[in-house]
């Protein structure tokens, strides 16, 4: 199996480390915290989302994006063009999560052409590590 290559965006001051490392391994995806010509999938937690966003908008070739917990904005800024998304989109909150919960999710839903929202029952914010088996399976589909 050949591995897929997939950029994990976190908010700034956050160490770069991935959940759950053997599972992301067992998966055969190769976790990067930086922009790769071979990543095909881009996933964002909390504000580092954005990031992800300017990614999967700037590179036709990321197939899948996952939102973890990413606020959506009062105002829409102009460096993301989010009609350029193109990826299968997971939207994943959690719902009790004072800070972006449904509301932003579902905003987030309208927003993107492309896109499922999940709401992880019993799920604050910090929910990455909870949630990553299912962003797993989102960005390396059919694979053991």
């Amino acid at each position: 199996m050949t591995e897929r290559a997939v950029v994990l965006c976190l908010p700034r001051g956050t160490a770069a480390v991935g959940p759950l490392p053997e599972r992301t391994a067992e998966r055969g995806i190769r976790l990067l915290h930086e922009w790769d010509d071979a990543a095909v999938a881009v996933v964002g937690w909390s504000s580092g989302g954005w990031q992800a966003l300017e990614l999967a908008a700037a590179h036709p070739t990321v197939e899948r994006l996952v939102l973890a917990s990413t606020p959506f904005p009062d105002v829409e800024p102009d460096s993301v063009d989010l009609d350029a998304v193109r990826a299968k989109t997971l939207l994943l909150f959690g719902a009790r999560d004072p800070e972006t919960g449904s509301r932003h999710g579902r905003r987030w839903q309208q927003r993107l052409s492309n896109a499922r929202l999940e709401m992880v029952p019993g799920a604050g914010h910090d929910l990455l590590p909870h949630v990553w088996p299912r962003i797993l399976s989102h960005v390396a589909p059919r694979r053991t």
